[in-house]
């Protein structure tokens, strides 16, 4: 679920890119250990699952996709929501549970 809201929130954002920098700090720090480092690391990993389950959304059927996007990004309520975002929860935890590694 923590995955979905980082989704969204990548969704909202025009760049979509959650404020995530460009380079990662350990390239340009020489390989130095720090905690920014670390943190680099964590928000690159945190993206890429960002993007795993937009791809998994993308892939829904189209009425489950609806009632995800309605659910976490707003819109107009679509017709039987609560059962098709029922599905489409189950069907994102079966899928990302062998794609994403959190």
């Amino acid at each position: 679920m923590n995955i979905l809201e980082d989704w969204a929130r990548w969704m909202k954002k025009d760049s979509h890119r959650l404020g995530y920098p460009n380079k990662t700090t350990y390239f340009s720090s020489g390989g130095e250990s720090t905690s920014e480092v670390f943190e680099d690391m964590v928000s690159e990993s945190d993206m890429d699952n960002v993007k795993i389950l937009d791809s998994i959304i993308d892939d829904l059927p189209k009425q489950q996709k609806q009632a995800i996007n309605y659910r976490f990004l707003g819109g107009n309520k679509p017709m039987y929501y609560e059962r098709d975002l029922e599905l489409a929860i189950d069907n994102l935890l079966t899928i990302a549970g062998r794609k994403i590694y959190a």
